[in-house]
């Protein structure tokens, strides 16, 4: 039955206009803003014309309204929380903000094909455009909770490679890279204490602090924790101790040596 749907010409030629970009067109193509953003509306009012239909041959409710909120939801590339959501259907329709009837949408979306559910580890659940033919993964940053989507060709056809090397046949996938975005970094100091430093970081010790008590610092170095030494924060919890990973050793260290050993971020010495 899909191949007989008159919008598939359009669809064709809408991934034309997107084949050649090349990578992290999301976030670096600037030149190409003026081209994108014919193709972003050519893919939103062809995006729009499918939901109608595929609504109408499910013999879906409140067709209308379901338009309406759609049209609030292909108005930004952000993600989406049902909150936000909201607030931006709000702006066309104040009579749409029902919570249960916005879920119920979004989850039609997703069950369509127009949407993608994204439950990102910490974060409330976000909605986010699904674009026929693109596939991208995510930077996610623990900090300040931005998400920053990418697209590389080279990894795509690596996850592939990889797969058939194992005789295996993917069917999905996606990549999530947890972290801090390039402002969340600007804000931190160049060295800091173990203690700041976040799960599942690689830093490397790179000395002590001014005030370190003598014990402490002996103890550290009995440890083999010493300038140079790179380590991997496996553990950290309030009132706990640090846990972390030099080479083939764990290690777990108290508030008072978490607080007075130094250590910087692996991008900031490489």
């Amino acid at each position: 039955m899909l191949d007989r749907l008159p919008f598939l010409k359009d669809l064709r030629a809408a991934r034309r206009l997107r084949k050649g970009r090349g990578r992290h067109f999301r976030r670096h193509g600037r030149g190409l803003k003026k081209s994108m953003l014919v193709d972003q509306k050519f893919r939103h009012r062809l995006e729009r014309e499918q939901f109608e239909m595929v609504l109408s041959t499910m013999r879906a409710t409140m067709i209308d309204d379901r338009i309406k909120v759609l049209d609030a939801f292909l108005s930004t590339e952000k993600h989406l929380t049902i909150t936000e959501i909201a607030g931006i259907v709000a702006e066309v329709d104040s009579t749409l903000c029902d919570r249960d009837f916005l879920v119920e949408t979004m989850d039609l979306f997703c069950a369509c094909g127009f949407a993608f559910r994204r439950d990102f580890e910490g974060r409330e659940t976000t909605y986010e455009h699904q674009h026929l033919g693109q596939h991208h993964d995510h930077l996610i940053c623990t900090g300040c909770g931005r998400i920053e989507e990418f697209i590389s060709p080279e990894i795509e056809e690596e996850q592939v490679a990889m797969a058939a090397c194992y005789g295996f046949h993917p069917l999905q996938h996606r990549m999530e890279i947890y972290g801090l975005c390039e402002e969340c970094m600007a804000k931190r100091a160049p060295k800091q204490g173990l203690a700041m430093a976040a799960v599942g970081e690689m830093v490397r010790v790179c000395g002590y602090a001014v005030a370190c008590p003598d014990a402490a610092r002996q103890r550290l170095v009995a440890m083999g924790l010493v300038s140079g030494t790179d380590i991997e924060v496996l553990s950290s919890s309030t009132g706990g101790p640090v846990i972390v990973a030099a080479g083939e050793s764990r290690l777990a260290l108290d508030g008072e040596l978490a607080a007075n050993l130094l250590v910087r971020h692996c991008c900031r010495y490489r």
